[in-house]
């Protein structure tokens, strides 16, 4: 008898096993017996079988000892089927998955421990199984708790004397439950990403509505008493409290165009107003004059109203985007792009810059890093309202943000102003026709939410003794209400007014009294502002920035005009 140490695949020592060389005719009996005690104290795994054909190797039986200690301790199940798919072996783990005793599992069919529904797929399975690797998921119901859900995977065993294959049972239940808890977590945390973008959106536009409704107000009030202080009081005061008097005034203007510019970046109050397109235009614009870069802006005068959400979420793609092409892109002009079909709006932003680069190990994460947590921000606003962004750059050539939303629920329905009857309304011109009033008092109507600046604008005009104010309104709709019940010569009509917009108030204004001249007294100057305002049809703007002396010399240059056109109606 001779000694032979056994490696597996890989060429490691799987453990000392002894071989036993027989031969037939030199073997004597003594060696023989040996031989007999050392196979049944299990210290042989094999014999080689000497013959003229050569030697051959015989596996004793038993010796596959430490392969089951191993599928015995392994977590997943085990088993071999006969061609008839009858269980020849099964280690514990895979009875246990079937909720059986290994005992009632071997020799038996293992179709039969499974679902009636289930049995043919698991019957083609095993067929399957004969010929090449094969794996099935199948829910198995349990006696005691929720049921299992097993993954079956089969493969041939080759080389063996029986047609057999091998069958690994694999029990997925809890990776599906941790795979559910950790898509309810991300669902979580999106949904509180979504509620935090909100508060901040709001918290913005709380902040924009103080700024301009509390702050731009009170420096708009000032602004108008230290005019009129410096008209009325100039002669009196000596050259030092002139002068300090002046650049007061000058510094007032200053925090008032800081405070608008802060406001409006926080929120603009054209996205509340006029909508998407105006918005867009606006800052567009007036991103061309912060960073001297140029924008070929290809967005229609009128675009679908959408929901404040969508509105707002498109906005800051638009924003974050042109922020990120100040920063990063380096390039010499970029596009901004709207489009509407009957089912969704499209927003491009497109640079030609140096793109985004991703050439280095660490590129991917350090570009997103340098970029913010703006680009997030964007996907996640989007996301929430159905639709989709994407971002393709390439080196050198540049950088396209595109954001897709559906109209769907985001698309609101903005009521068209009414249009008066036209008897109505030459009925009221007829009332006060403009040449009986050439030698009168001209009237108007100041149309505020704010008191203070219905106070200062009164305070400023009552004093001229051509001019008499002969009404106050305090929102849009006042506003309407106001100019039919007066009939008054001229409006001073702010634009971000409650109940009604100061632009639709002009127009609704302008149909029942087409003869009163408007003047737009707003904080917003922006010339995309001052367009929406001449489209609307105001005669005249004034910017709440300004002194006394503008609001003064506007209302009577539009009055002037107002009492040539009548004079030339008379004469005729």
């Amino acid at each position: 008898m001779r000694k032979k140490t056994s490696l597996t695949k890989n060429g490691s020592k799987r453990r000392a096993a002894r071989v036993s060389s027989v031969r037939s005719k030199r073997t004597g009996d003594n060696e023989a017996q040996e031989i007999v005690k050392a196979i049944r104290g299990g210290r042989i795994d094999a014999l080689v079988m000497q013959s003229a054909r050569g030697d051959r190797v015989v596996t004793l039986q038993g010796a596959e000892l430490p392969y089951r200690v191993l599928v015995e301790s392994i977590n997943e199940g085990a088993a071999t089927l006969d061609r008839s798919g009858n269980v020849l072996y099964a280690n514990a783990r895979f009875a246990e998955i079937l909720d059986l005793s290994v005992e009632k599992l071997v020799g038996t069919a293992l179709v039969n421990h499974l679902p009636s529904w289930q049995r043919d797929k698991l019957l083609q399975l095993i067929a399957q199984g004969h010929r090449r690797s094969a794996g099935i998921e199948l829910i198995l119901e349990a006696p005691t708790g929720p049921p299992k859900l097993v993954r079956f995977t089969l493969k041939p065993l080759k080389n063996t004397p029986r047609h057999t294959v091998c069958v690994v049972a694999t029990e997925l239940t809890e990776l599906v439950e941790a795979n559910e808890a950790l898509k309810s977590n991300e669902e979580s945390l999106r949904q509180l990403s979504a509620r935090l973008l909100q508060l901040q959106d709001e918290e913005r536009r709380h902040i924009a509505r103080d700024l301009h409704d509390i702050t731009g107000q009170k420096l708009a009030f000032q602004s108008m008493a230290l005019s009129a202080l410096q008209t009325k009081q100039s002669p009196n005061l000596d050259a030092e409290s002139q002068q300090a008097l002046s650049e007061s005034l000058i510094l007032n203007k200053e925090i008032s165009a800081e405070i608008r510019t802060l406001s409006y970046l926080l929120h603009p109050p054209l996205l509340d107003e006029l909508g998407l397109s105006s918005a867009a235009r606006w800052y567009a614009a007036g991103f061309t004059k912060r960073t001297g870069i140029p924008i070929d802006i290809d967005v229609p005068k009128e675009v679908k109203r959408l929901s404040p959400d969508a509105e707002v979420a498109i906005f800051r793609v638009l924003q974050e985007s042109l922020t990120n092409v100040h920063r990063y892109a380096n390039t010499p002009r970029a596009r901004l792009r709207i489009r509407t079909t009957e089912d969704d709006i499209k927003v491009e932003i497109e640079d030609y810059g140096k793109g985004i680069q991703a050439t280095k190990s660490k590129s991917a994460q350090e570009s997103v890093e340098r970029l913010g947590v703006g680009i997030q921000g964007m996907t996640e606003r989007i996301r929430q309202l159905g639709g989709r962004l994407e971002i393709t750059s390439r080196p050198r050539r540049g950088t396209l943000v595109t954001a897709t939303i559906p109209f769907g629920d985001s698309q609101v329905e903005v009521p068209a102003a009414p249009i008066a009857p036209t008897a109505l309304a030459a009925t009221f011109s007829a009332d006060r026709p403009l040449a009986s009033h050439l030698h009168q008092r001209q009237q108007i109507l100041i149309a505020d939410d704010h008191e203070m600046l219905r106070r200062g604008v009164r305070n400023t005009l009552q004093t001229e003794p051509d001019l008499e104010i002969c009404g106050e309104a305090v929102d849009g709709q006042d506003a309407i209400d106001k100019a039919r019940e007066l009939h008054p010569d001229l409006v001073i009509l702010d634009i971000n007014m409650p109940v009604l917009n100061g632009l639709v108030a002009v127009r609704q204004i302008l149909r029942y009294c087409p003869t009163t001249k408007i003047v737009i007294f707003s904080v917003h100057d922006s010339d995309q502002t001052k367009q929406e305002i001449i489209a609307a049809g105001a005669h005249g703007f004034v910017s709440k920035g300004k002194d006394s002396h503008d609001l003064l010399r506007v209302v009577r240059d539009v009055l002037k005009r107002n009492i040539q056109a009548a004079s030339a109606t008379s004469s005729q």
